[in-house]
């Protein structure tokens, strides 16, 4: 199986860029882009990024999460929020929008899907293994270049949590944990109130 090839292919083809600035003080760790983020080319682009958006701001016409900053940025706008996913590429087979490059990799595609949906923190099976090792390899290098003394990482649901727990640089880090996922309307979930409150408030004592 051509694991490394495929991640490397799918990185340079298909990757949707992190977004973040030298203002950057929380950063919101993700999955992987899907559809929306790769016709947008930046992470959040979709409904969970408008989710993620209303429930921050307590605006109920927003932009999606990722267009947001993205235009903010643009218009030199100061923000102290980022984005960064886990995969920079997608890891769902939906989202690849090239069908020869799917036929290619149909079975390294399965191997990434498998690890999206696993809650296993080591793989014996050694293609699992070395995709998983990949994964991190990445998500370490690019996220540990954007690390300041007084940034919050966010990781939005389990795979996002399972892999900063992954990383060597844990340690170092301050985490504000227990975050959902922003698919389905989960941030204005009552069982979600008072993390999702708690990231708001830090984000008002940091722009204010």
């Amino acid at each position: 199986m051509k694991i490394h090839s495929f991640f490397t292919d799918a990185k340079s083809l298909y990757s949707v860029q992190d977004i973040t600035t030298k203002e950057t003080e929380i950063i919101f760790i993700l999955e992987s882009p899907h559809k929306e983020e790769i016709k947008a080319g930046v992470p959040l682009a979709g409904l969970s990024g408008r989710s993620m958006a209303k429930e921050l701001f307590l605006e109920e016409e927003i932009l999606p999460m990722g267009i947001f900053l993205k235009q903010a940025i643009l218009n030199k706008k100061k923000t102290i929020y980022g984005i960064v996913n886990v995969c920079p590429f997608p890891l769902q087979q939906t989202a690849f929008p090239d069908s020869v490059f799917v036929d290619k990799y149909k079975d390294e595609i399965q191997i990434a899907e498998a690890i999206r949906i696993s809650s296993a923190k080591l793989y014996k099976d050694e293609n699992k293994a070395a995709f998983d090792k990949l994964l991190v390899e990445n998500f370490e290098y690019r996220l540990s270049s954007l690390i300041k003394e007084n940034t919050i990482i966010v990781p939005c649901g389990r795979f996002a949590e399972k892999y900063v727990n992954k990383l060597s640089i844990k340690e170092d880090l301050t985490i504000l944990c227990g975050v959902p996922h922003p698919s389905y309307n989960s941030w204005s979930r009552e069982r979600y109130r008072g993390v999702i409150h708690e990231l708001r408030e830090e984000g008002k004592k940091r722009t204010s």
